[in-house]
């Protein structure tokens, strides 16, 4: 459905659903953010160790706030309490259940994935920082020379 005039698309991306989506993850850039640009000078510059320390950085914060988000989620799933015991009360608040343990457990995952991120990055971090050690010691014994 994709339409010359920007349509759903349009309506996706800077309507109700733009809106949604600010509410749930934030609204500190990372929504509707721009890609990179494939290509480009066709080389790659792995970043400094101050960069990556940074990148890290945000990483460990995006955590903190998914995981202060989940909290939110546990503690909304305690408070569900059986209103009445007809079985339309019943079926909704186990549909009200499945739904939050869903959310929950997509937070989980979450987790889990920027938890293994964060100890790839340190460790690339460590290497960077070690490598940079390292030339930094070669060129002043050569200097000495």
């Amino acid at each position: 459905m994709l339409e010359a005039d920007g349509g759903f698309w349009a309506q996706a991306l800077n309507g109700e659903a733009s809106q949604a989506a600010y509410t749930v993850w934030g609204s500190d850039g990372m929504v509707g953010a721009p890609v990179a640009e494939a290509g480009g000078s066709g080389g790659f510059e792995f970043p400094s160790v101050e960069e990556m320390n940074t990148v890290l950085g945000l990483w460990k914060d995006r955590r903190a706030s998914i995981t202060q988000k989940k909290n939110q989620i546990v503690s909304a799933m305690a408070g569900l309490t059986q209103l009445a015991d007809d079985q339309d009360s019943q079926g909704y608040l186990q549909q009200a259940r499945d739904s939050l343990n869903l959310l929950k457990n997509q937070h989980d995952s979450m987790l889990s994935f920027i938890g293994d991120y964060i100890t790839k990055l340190t460790d690339a971090t460590n290497a960077k920082h070690s490598d940079e050690e390292g030339n930094v010691a070669a060129l002043k014994s050569k200097s000495e020379n």
